[in-house]
């Protein structure tokens, strides 16, 4: 359960692992008094037989260490731009899928994944935004353990080292956590992209009749390529009343016949089919008087 909640929230994971970290670098004992961190030597068997270009060879290597996670960091600020992208095209998508699937709660279900999905990008350009400026720090070695030399520069460069090494652990921590938010946001995406691209429609039994209309005796149906057209309720209206005065001046009893009217009101060529109370309109489409 932990590891599912570290992979969908990995920023609190993030949080809690540089948590620990830090109290490493500053430790503090049971009284609450600071004692100064722990260096990289305490854990070697034999100290003194490491040579002071050693150290400094160590201590070159956190500083690239440090150069290196950076430079990742910064690839990763792409997150945001991705994010303004997604921003900028959230209504046409979730407008596909209302159309394709005209049921609320699986239009909440896609708005909510969208929302995550943008939230996980910007998360991920935060995070690596915030080690850029808030975790540039390095520990250096001071001059005066330079003059001194001998043991004291000893101590400075291990204390350095592990204090430097720590802190690339913490933006370590940004970086894959950056990365983590970055691929939750890709899973989401493929999510919608299969049910935008998926060949199904849950819109009506019938790919024609995807939208409903009441009008007096006669119930009408709209094929999806006239939705569009009729989406004002004045054209709508006169569509409908063209084709009811059509079918009530005249016999049209083959439900199996397409026939065709022209609307000289909006200047529209109709086409339909009658089945009983049932009108499906196959066609609209606008012409011009020569």
């Amino acid at each position: 359960m932990g590891m599912l909640m570290d992979a969908v929230f990995p920023m609190i994971a993030n949080h809690k692992m540089n948590k620990t970290v830090r109290k490493k670098m500053n430790p503090e004992n049971e009284t609450g008094e600071y004692i100064g961190p722990e260096g990289v030597l305490i854990h070697v068997k034999d100290p003194d037989a490491l040579s002071i270009e050693i150290l400094k060879e160590q201590y070159m290597g956190t500083l690239q260490v440090k150069d290196k996670l950076e430079d990742k960091a910064k690839t990763n600020i792409i997150g945001v731009s991705i994010s303004i992208t997604l921003i900028m095209g959230a209504y046409g998508v979730l407008s596909v899928l209302n159309e394709k699937y005209p049921y609320p709660v699986l239009s909440w279900i896609m708005f909510v994944l969208f929302v995550i999905t943008v939230a996980y990008m910007l998360i991920a350009g935060i995070l690596v935004i915030h080690l850029l400026i808030s975790e540039n720090e390095i520990y250096v070695v001071k001059l005066n353990s330079f003059a001194s030399g001998g043991k004291i520069l000893r101590d400075d460069y291990d204390i350095c080292i592990a204090q430097n090494q720590r802190k690339n652990t913490i933006r370590n921590n940004y970086v894959f956590s950056s990365y983590e938010c970055m691929r939750n946001a890709l899973i989401c995406l493929f999510i919608i992209l299969v049910l935008v691209v998926i060949p199904l429609s849950l819109s009506s039994n019938d790919t024609h009749e995807i939208h409903t209309r009441s009008s007096q005796s006669y119930s009408f149906l709209f094929a999806s390529s006239v939705v569009g057209i009729v989406k004002e309720d004045e054209l709508r209206t006169s569509v409908e009343s063209a084709i009811i005065n059509k079918i009530e001046s005249t016999e049209l009893s083959d439900a199996s016949q397409s026939f065709g009217i022209i609307d000289n009101n909006c200047n529209l060529f109709i086409k339909f089919e009658v089945s009983d109370d049932f009108v499906k309109v196959l066609l609209i489409e606008p012409y011009t008087v020569p």
